[in-house]
């Protein structure tokens, strides 16, 4: 992932972002949002993933389906079937990655003065064979999770905790998640998004180097900064892209697609 180096730009792209059609928030953003797909829906996702930094470049087909169990309840799967992975001073590696599993539930709707407010809970399963891609361990997560209408403005907030896996001779700390995202209704069919996302580290001091190379995903703390939007194809398709920027200068490119049946 990436971040970015001023967090005031960001926080200034939050004003411009909520949907043209009325649907849960989805790619490019990665916040969670209190807008659940009603029961019986189900909404699918693919992305393409390709990133740029002073390291390597990675690449990844990032998948998302999600289903609506109850108008208050919500499952989702993230698969990642393909993950690619080269660093410019090793060896790289190619698999699959690992998936996340999360159970989404609404609290309280929305009302005038009041966001509607949900809790999540996710569970990441190592399925990646290589310590490059994943950690080999489980990883366990929770989210406060906020959303509110302002006008032409969908804003969400997140706030969240994670249980971080410890695999063998790596020494590791349990992280701090929060994000901010705004989506913004530009026309009936494009909507402009944006958001502001990052968490403590898993490691720290000069394990976080060496950790960064044998198991990158539980390195240090990131900050991400993404801009991007969505064109509604038709009124069940939809296309996305986002570009992101993290704190150590990575560019993210994900251009994607959206279905609900």
């Amino acid at each position: 992932m990436s971040t970015i180096r001023s967090a005031s730009l960001w926080l200034t792209l939050l004003t411009l972002a909520a949907p043209a059609v009325p649907a849960r928030a989805g790619a490019p953003l990665e916040t969670e949002t209190a807008r659940f797909p009603p029961r019986g829906v189900f909404e699918a996702e693919a992305a393409l993933e390709v990133q740029q930094s002073s390291d390597g470049r990675e690449s990844a087909l990032p998948l998302a389906f999600e289903y609506g169990l109850t108008d208050r309840l919500t499952l989702m799967a993230e698969p990642v079937p393909f993950t690619r992975i080269h660093p410019k001073s090793a060896p790289g590696a190619t698999g699959i990655g690992d998936l996340e599993v999360t159970l989404s539930s609404l609290l309280l709707p929305e009302s005038h003065r009041r966001p509607a407010f949900a809790l999540a809970g996710e569970v990441k399963v190592p399925t990646a064979e290589s310590m490059l891609i994943g950690s080999d361990q489980y990883d366990y997560a929770g989210y406060l999770i906020a959303s509110k209408r302002l006008g032409k403005l969908d804003a969400h907030a997140n706030l969240g905790y994670t249980v971080v896996g410890h695999p063998t001779g790596v020494a590791v700390e349990n992280t701090f998640n929060y994000a901010l995202a705004g989506e913004f209704s530009l026309a009936p069919r494009w909507t402009l998004v944006g958001e502001f996302l990052g968490n403590t580290a898993a490691v720290s001091g000069e394990g976080a180097s060496n950790e960064a190379t044998t198991t990158p995903e539980i390195s240090g703390g990131e900050q991400i900064g993404m801009i991007g939007a969505r064109y509604w194809l038709a009124r069940r398709f939809v296309a996305s892209l986002g570009i992101t920027v993290d704190n150590t200068g990575a560019v993210l490119v994900r251009p994607g697609i959206g279905a609900k049946f």
